[in-house]
């Protein structure tokens, strides 16, 4: 489930790029990769995710650093017309993390009961995830005209791909779940950006790199690239 929170992260990292406001001299990229950064942390957990209280409290506090940290960069680096743009396309996630972090709640209760297959399903997935890396490796190399159908092919594919291990291992419950998690960081982004590049097109098929291939990983310059793999190991 978490992976999914990640790509849709990375997603965001990529096409904000073009919200960048040119006049806005302190401004880098480089300060949304460790926005990203903040939320890889807390889906690393060497003895898997167990659904308990004590965690989903510690997630939620990773979950709100990174609101905040979007948040800070989004008031000083692009013009008030984006940035309501952007507050828009957020606020449904906004929403359902206040309801993930407040206990009692049945998206909390439901995330208890999920936790430890998602998790288990997580470890299953290694090829959707180096997948999705190789392709944020070629969005980083891709000219500013490409960069949106690259990084929605890629997050398409990787979202098929994991989609069928959880679906397969956890049953369709599970897979709703992660479905609304993604919100939690994106709402309803992907699907407003993305619906026209299915994975499966000519298009995409042209401008990703082949299932299967590695990642460069440490030695790629897309720093997202460098920054997961030195959580996943990729």
């Amino acid at each position: 489930m978490y992976q999914q929170l990640i790509s849709v992260t990375f997603l965001i990292v990529t096409l904000g790029s073009q919200l960048i406001n040119g006049q806005a001299a302190s401004c880098h990229m480089r300060e949304l990769d460790l926005c990203t950064a903040t939320l890889l942390v807390f889906t690393q957990n060497p003895q898997g995710l167990q659904g308990t209280e004590a965690e989903i409290d510690r997630q939620c506090g990773y979950i709100r650093e990174a609101q905040s940290c979007r948040q800070n960069y989004t008031r000083r680096c692009v013009t008030s017309l984006q940035r309501e743009m952007v507050d828009f396309l957020a606020e449904g996630g906004k929403t359902l993390a206040d309801e993930f972090c407040t206990p009692g709640t049945e998206i909390r209760a439901d995330y208890r009961k999920h936790a430890k297959c998602l998790s288990e399903a997580r470890a299953t997935s290694k090829q959707c995830t180096k997948d999705l890396q190789r392709s944020l490796e070629e969005v980083s190399q891709t000219t500013w005209d490409n960069r949106v159908a690259m990084a929605c092919c890629g997050y398409n594919r990787f979202q098929e791909c994991s989609s069928q291990v959880i679906s397969n291992r956890c049953g369709d419950s599970a897979l709703d779940l992660s479905r609304k998690i993604i919100r939690l960081s994106s709402s309803r982004l992907p699907e407003i950006l993305c619906q026209s590049y299915p994975y499966s097109s000519s298009k995409c098929s042209e401008i990703l790199p082949p299932e299967g291939t590695e990642p460069l990983g440490a030695r790629s310059n897309s720093v997202l690239s460098r920054i997961f793999s030195s959580y996943t190991g990729n």
